[in-house]
């Protein structure tokens, strides 16, 4: 008899780099080059444990000589068909099966713009999220999740503060929960 291989959900963790008033970057075009060395190096730390990225066409354009020795998903909606070069695999995700095609791998490490972000939250793809604060105001830019349609309720793990100059190292744990809000009620008046 022949045993079929059980094929295991991978680990979607998020790495998001914000300004303290929730911008990820000030152009959908640059990499954040505001953040802290000890940022950094908390990054690429937890990059070696991890099979798998995901990031966006805009997000990939800007970093893709970093990624280039990393098993990489990039999603565009521009994409009429999947298609791959070497160990980049291109993907519209409204056109195909993102969770299928993550399926062999351990853990995946999801790492931006806003509306791959949110895309993932909104696709229960999101298991934790690691949000280093940077201690700046842009009052601009790209935020953090774009284009939401649903609050999701996540758990704080830990807090790190990652230098004295005021970067803080925040883990959550995205619930699977559904949000207490009720219709009627908005965000700003529970617990108030």
């Amino acid at each position: 008899m022949q045993q079929k291989r059980i094929q295991h959900r991978p680990r979607y963790i998020a790495f998001v780099a914000a300004s303290i008033d929730g911008h990820i970057s000030l152009s959908s075009k640059r990499p954040p080059h505001w953040t802290s060395k000890e940022d950094w190096e908390f990054f690429q730390k937890s990059l070696l444990r991890i099979d798998a990225v995901v990031v966006g066409r805009n997000t990939y354009e800007s970093v893709s000589k970093r990624l280039r020795k990393r098993n990489t998903f990039v999603l565009s909606s521009r994409l009429k068909t999947l298609f791959r070069r070497g160990i980049v695999t291109f993907v519209n995700p409204k056109k195909a099966k993102l969770s299928k095609l993550l399926e062999g791998y351990k853990s995946v490490a999801v790492l931006g713009g806003g509306a791959v972000y949110q895309f993932m939250l909104d696709n229960k793809l999101l298991d934790e999220i690691f949000v280093t604060i940077e201690p700046f105001l842009f009052g601009r830019g790209r935020e953090m999740f774009i284009g939401g349609k649903r609050t999701t309720r996540a758990s704080l793990l830990s807090i790190r503060r990652l230098n004295q100059s005021g970067t803080l190292l925040l883990h959550y744990q995205i619930n699977p929960v559904r949000s207490p809000i009720r219709k009627g009620k908005s965000a700003d008046t529970l617990g108030a």
